[in-house]
């Protein structure tokens, strides 16, 4: 049975984002990634958003649709994201999703209503991004971000000396055109072996519009 998901994407303060993630879990998620978000954005237009320092993390995970509300209150709640400066909290509506279980779905066009571009993500193994890039290249789709991030999927956890090791993963981000984000994700899927249980994920959101990088597709 497929249920229908979202992504959530929180940016916190370094040092919160296990607690983000955690009260994500206590309330419907399965596990997640963190990125470390280093300074690159100009100190001004982080005060715009209320982000008033520049180290940051940021928390990506899977939810039942039906949860969303329910994690959006309580980690505002916790977090006390609704003061300024604390973070920022946002879901999306999942148009695909490959190599979970539970969330698994393939990509729909559905006519005139459906957005042009689609955001690709993506999340593996570490030093497996470039791959993940080359695969999609061989369905049509050019430019990528790669980030680097820890997995806390509850499958994915080792452990040594009875310490939690946490394997670092790398997220791919693209933004691909709607008509190519079926087979782009599912030859993503098929090279880096999404069928096996804790070797990576792929989702899809609708990107509404776009600058910039169009000229980079």
């Amino acid at each position: 049975m497929t249920v229908e998901s979202v992504a959530f994407f929180a940016i916190v303060n370094h040092g919160f984002g296990q607690k983000v993630l955690k009260i994500a879990k206590q309330h419907g998620t399965g596990g997640g990634t963190l990125v470390l978000c280093e300074g690159t954005i100009p100190n001004k237009f982080l005060n715009l958003m209320g982000l008033d320092e520049s180290k940051k993390e940021m928390m990506i995970t899977l939810a039942p649709k039906e949860f969303e509300s329910d994690i959006h209150e309580k980690i505002t709640e916790k977090m006390k994201l609704d003061k300024k400066g604390l973070g920022i909290l946002f879901s999306a509506d999942t148009s695909s999703v490959c190599g979970s279980r539970l969330f698994n779905r393939a990509f729909e066009e559905k006519g005139e209503n459906m957005s042009e571009y689609q955001l690709l993500v993506s999340i593996v193994d570490r030093d497996s991004g470039d791959d993940v890039v080359a695969a999609a290249r061989k369905e049509g789709a050019k430019g990528a971000t790669i980030l680097h991030g820890r997995g806390t999927g509850t499958t994915e956890i080792s452990k040594l000396f009875n310490i939690e090791i946490q394997p670092e993963k790398e997220i791919v981000l693209l933004v691909v055109e709607s008509e190519k984000v079926k087979s782009v994700s599912e030859n993503i899927h098929t090279a880096m072996g999404l069928d096996k249980p804790g070797s990576g994920v792929v989702f899809s959101i609708p990107v509404n519009q776009v600058t910039g990088l169009v000229q980079n597709l």
